[in-house]
């Protein structure tokens, strides 16, 4: 059976997405769809609205056949990494074709840059280390750089999709240039659209239309389909909420407060004293709004400092993500968590030639890996009451969902 690999956050599934899963099976005639999906935080460091399992869940009702949990050591960080790991785990999975999305939509012109950069390395480096030297943040260096060795960018390099594209074809390069790259533009809705359209939005807009007016009677003014919609109900009525950065702040509010300085620093992405920038603003400040609105500068962008929040409410440090970020060209186990029956069959078959493991459920004895990935599990569940955790906490210890085909 031919593979065709996502990478997804699915955050929440709507229209926009169901329209890349079926483009992705047409360009690439596949008869498996592969997502590699961002657990419960996400890489612009953002607690998911709902959890892993409900947007596997929303993924193999929409014709995805496999849900693969990326983890979150490498989901919470810059592009690079982000997009490294989940390809390595794509090309694990023998994937044929990677499809992604973009706001510019021809892989012809990543192709371009990623040629002029390769003929201009040195350049390229010198000018993205003196953008950094003067206080740019990375994808701002990034833009710069390319646009000196670059005669005419094509690609507007300020649009999420775009930066990822490109980090997604930099990791195929390096990991297996046979892998088909290919995109597909994003139609209608752009990333930052804060209002909701039909027939597709952007997620951004759903999640705040969400948070202003909890559940809409329909899931059509969502531009979403109606299973999503239903899931997004179940979980509510589950948790009580939907995630969203607020609800965390007390208990980041109380790691920055308990740490030590010493403690902070040793916290990944910490770095030029930030860890005193922040004990200071906290105190100052009465939600998560206002604390990184005070704690944002040029350099320090809110995606980034997100990142950090999460690291540490995870208290993951820089020697512990560095050991992981030292394995990721050798991780052979992955979280499964959901799938069809035609996806369980290309597992099957996937078994027989490879040392390729699938975790299913939790179990004792894991690697450092999966006992991160729990840790944030736990932590993702703490603003709910103390029922609603221990219930959706279960998940973790059962089988993955399997939705039939027939």
């Amino acid at each position: 059976m031919k593979a065709v690999g996502l990478i997804v956050e699915y955050n929440p599934l709507h229209n926009g997405h169901l329209h890349h899963i079926e483009q992705a099976r047409v360009k690439s005639n596949a008869e498996v769809v592969i997502a590699v999906m961002s657990g419960n935080f996400l890489q612009r460091g953002e607690p998911a609205i709902v959890d892993k399992f409900t947007r596997a869940k929303m993924a193999v009702k929409q014709n995805v056949d496999i849900v693969i949990e990326l983890p979150i050591v490498y989901t919470i960080q810059h592009s690079d990494i982000f997009a490294f790991a989940a390809i390595q785990i794509l090309n694990k999975f023998q994937v044929t074709d990677i499809i992604f999305g973009s706001e510019h939509g021809d892989i012809q012109a990543f192709n371009l840059i990623w040629q002029e950069i390769n003929c201009n390395k040195q350049k390229y480096q010198a000018v993205l280390t003196e953008q950094l030297k003067q206080g740019n943040n990375y994808p701002q260096a990034n833009k710069v750089a390319i646009e000196a060795v670059c005669s005419s960018s094509p690609i507007d390099l300020h649009k999420p999709n775009n930066i990822l594209g490109f980090s997604y074809l930099k990791a195929q390069k390096k990991i297996n240039p046979k892998i088909k790259l290919d995109t597909i533009k994003r139609v209608q809705a752009d990333y930052h659209q804060t209002q909701v359209s039909q027939p597709i939005s952007s997620a951004t807009s759903i999640r705040n239309q969400l948070e202003q007016f909890r559940m809409i009677n329909s899931y059509k003014e969502l531009s979403m389909p109606l299973t999503s919609y239903s899931l997004l109900g179940d979980y509510q009525d589950i948790s009580g909420v939907f995630h969203r950065w607020e609800l965390y702040y007390p208990f980041l509010k109380y790691r920055i407060l308990s740490d030590s300085i010493e403690q902070l620093r040793l916290i990944n992405g910490m770095t030029e004293g930030l860890e005193y920038r922040l004990k200071a603003k906290i105190v100052e400040s009465k939600s998560f709004a206002e604390f990184i609105e005070k704690v944002q500068t040029k350099r320090y962008t809110k995606t980034r400092l997100q990142r950090l929040f999460i690291h540490i409410l995870l208290q993951l440090t820089k020697q512990q993500v560095n050991d992981q970020l030292k394995q990721i060209d050798q991780i052979n186990a992955f979280r499964l968590l959901a799938m069809t029956n035609q996806g369980q069959g290309y597992l099957n078959q996937l078994k027989k030639k490879t040392d390729l493991k699938m975790i299913t459920q939790l179990k004792k004895n894991l690697s450092d890996r999966f006992v991160i990935d729990e840790k944030a599990s736990l932590i993702y569940y703490l603003p709910l009451n103390p029922e609603s955790q221990l219930f959706l906490r279960k998940q973790e210890f059962s089988p993955p969902f399997i939705m039939s085909k027939d």
